[in-house]
C-alpha cells in the first residue's frame, strides 16, 4: 500500500516555544517547517512554492513583520495558493481587519487551544483542496469545450470550401 506524504505547513514566528507549542498541535498528521521571522518565510516561499499547504504567520516579529510578509505574498500572488492563518496575541481590531483586508484566511489568538488550532488549520487546508480540485474540474470543462468548438469550426470551414465554387 502507497504512503500519503503527509502535507507541509509553515510555521513562521520569532518566538521558538510558540513555533514548539504549535508543531507539537499539528506535527503528527501534517509535516512542518518553521521559520523563525519573515525573511525565512519568504526563503521558504521561494524554495517550496505551493508545496506549502498552509502557513501560520505571526504579526509582531523583529524585521519583517507579518504584514510585510503578506505584502509579499500578495505582490507575488502567493496568498491566492497558500492559505494563511495569522497567530498572534495581538488582538487589536485593526490588526485583525487589516490582516483579512490582506488575505489571511482565518486569525487565532495566543494562548493556543490545542483543539481549536488543529480544527482550524484543518478546515482551511481542506477548504484550500476543494477549491483548488473544482478550479481544475471548470478549467478542464472550458479546455473541453474550446476543443470540441475548434473541431466543429474545422467541420464546418471544410464544408464551407466544398460549396463555395471554384473560380479561376
Amino acid at each position: 500500500m502507497e504512503k500519503m506524504t503527509k502535507q507541509l505547513i509553515m510555521i513562521v514566528d520569532d518566538s521558538e516555544i510558540n513555533r514548539e507549542i504549535l508543531a507539537s498541535i499539528l506535527e503528527e498528521d501534517y509535516q512542518i517547517i518553521e521559520a523563525e521571522n519573515g525573511e525565512d518565510c519568504l526563503r521558504l516561499l521561494q524554495k517550496y512554492g505551493t508545496e506549502i499547504s498552509l502557513i501560520l504567520l505571526d504579526i509582531v516579529m523583529p524585521g519583517m513583520d507579518g504584514f510585510a510578509v503578506l505584502e509579499e505574498m500578495n505582490r507575488n500572488h502567493w496568498i491566492e495558493d497558500i492559505p494563511v492563518i495569522m497567530i498572534s496575541s495581538e488582538e487589536t481590531e485593526s490588526y485583525i481587519r487589516r490582516a483579512y483586508e490582506m488575505g489571511v484566511s482565518d486569525y487565532i489568538s495566543r494562548p493556543f487551544d490545542a483543539r481549536v488550532v488543529y480544527r482550524r488549520v484543518y478546515n482551511t487546508i481542506k477548504l484550500y483542496a476543494k477549491q483548488r480540485r473544482l478550479i481544475t474540474l471548470v478549467t478542464d470543462q472550458i479546455r473541453e469545450k474550446e476543443k470540441n468548438s475548434q473541431i466543429l469550426i474545422d467541420i464546418l470551414s471544410h464544408k464551407a470550401e466544398a460549396l463555395i465554387p471554384f473560380r479561376i
